[in-house]
């Protein structure tokens, strides 16, 4: 492979060709998304390589920052324009694992035809749906058993995901012992795959992103370790912003669901599971009530309506710093999932923050490191337990819900 002396150096590889000479570039990864992206530019030719229309939608590509990939994944678009004076060829690119976003898996289109015919017809009619096509040489065939199954049983989290990529031969990896436990669940009909992970991921809080590989990743929160710089107005800060929204934090989150029935529970057991959780740092009487899918349970209730309190209260001071650069000064690019120091008097905040969200960007200002942070809290797995004496807790059977009327 060849290498290159500037480790600044933004160059594109496609079918063992070296695009590079862009004259703007952006590229964004987070751990809020399961797919990078990139936007590369240039005016007139490449440097040394004026045949730019081998680039084409759909073509695999690996994104490198002098020698370090930051990307492997697709092209999807190839916008081009032009004046009298020059040619402007911009290329939009996302990660492999932008399939998940984009495209259904096999068995929600199984599942919208499972009211009708037998299990051994809808193999045969559905055998287009495989996942296997001349362009994607590294998706596999769903096997027949999967296909017949719609749902999963005591099947571990990490190993429904894995089965829901298969089809599109995106490998999963997984950071976090939680992905460990088993549960049931089914895919919707038409729904995406990013939609059924969610699904999955809602439950316990989970967060899964991808990687330079074009991988799916279950993540632990700050598992990319402590950065080797901080941010500090007066330093290392260009500019900084936060937008204090406080429109979507609430003083009282019920989460409602139900789970399936048995001869020793039936009713109001199965049909009325609730969690609470609430925020005394809210002035006034503010409720939200979210409906929970699938089995759920009063501790999953509990533990859904105190991380929705957590990460919106959280979300609610994300900030934004720029930096001159994409390197610390030790060398290491910034990256998302990784924890850093910062200290700002002007937006009031200071201490230790999770990197959420990176975007490199090159124009003619140069080189700018984009960091978005929020506090660790946001991800919180621990179990909730409700405070004594909480304002509005109920306290008779005869009214369950009284802790939801507010006054």
């Amino acid at each position: 492979m060849k290498t290159t002396t500037d480790k600044n150096k933004i160059t594109l590889r496609v079918d063992g060709q070296i695009y590079e000479g862009w004259k703007s570039a952006r590229v964004e990864t987070s751990i809020d998304q399961i797919c990078r992206a990139f936007v590369l530019s240039v005016t007139d030719n490449f440097p040394g390589n004026k045949s730019f229309t081998r680039l084409k939608p759909g073509q695999l590509v690996e994104l490198y920052v002098g020698d370090e990939k930051v990307c492997t994944g697709y092209i999807t678009s190839k916008p081009i324009s032009y004046d009298a004076q020059s040619v402007n060829v911009q290329v939009q690119g996302k990660s492999r694992t932008v399939d998940l976003v984009d495209c259904c898996s096999p068995w929600s289109a199984i599942a919208q035809q499972s009211s009708g015919g037998g299990q051994a017809q809808q193999t045969d009619e559905w055998a287009d749906v495989k996942g296997k096509s001349p362009s994607t040489p590294n998706a596999k065939p769903v096997k027949a058993s999967k296909r017949a199954n719609l749902s999963w049983h005591n099947q571990t989290v990490e190993k429904i995901i894995a089965d829901l990529c298969e089809p599109f031969g995106i490998s999963v990896h997984c950071e976090t012992s939680l992905a460990s436990k088993h549960t049931n669940f089914t895919v919707n009909p038409g729904e995406k795959v990013v939609e059924s992970i969610n699904r999955l991921l809602t439950k316990d809080n989970l967060v899964v992103t991808d990687d330079e590989f074009g991988n799916l990743v279950i993540v632990e929160v700050g598992s990319a370790g402590k950065c080797f710089d901080r941010l500090k107005v007066g330093q290392n800060v260009l500019t900084g912003s936060s937008n204090w929204d406080a429109s979507k934090i609430f003083s009282l989150y019920a989460v409602l669901g139900q789970h399936k029935g048995s001869d020793l529970e039936f009713g109001k057991q199965v049909s009325q599971d609730k969690g609470i959780a609430y925020d005394n740092r809210i002035g006034r009487y503010r409720l939200l009530v979210i409906k929970d899918t699938g089995q759920s349970s009063n501790s999953l209730n509990e533990s859904r309506a105190q991380f929705e309190k957590d990460f919106r209260h959280a979300d609610m001071m994300r900030s934004q710093h720029n930096v001159q650069g994409w390197r610390q000064t030790n060398g290491a690019l910034w990256r998302p999932n990784s924890l850093v120091e910062l200290e700002d008097p002007i937006l009031q905040i200071s201490g230790q923050f999770l990197i959420n969200k990176i975007v490199l960007n090159l124009n003619q200002s140069g080189s700018i490191t984009e960091i978005e942070t929020i506090s660790q809290d946001a991800y919180q797995r621990d179990g909730y337990k409700k405070p004594k004496g909480a304002s509005g807790e109920a306290t008779a059977k005869t009214d369950e819900w009284a802790d939801v009327k507010g006054k």
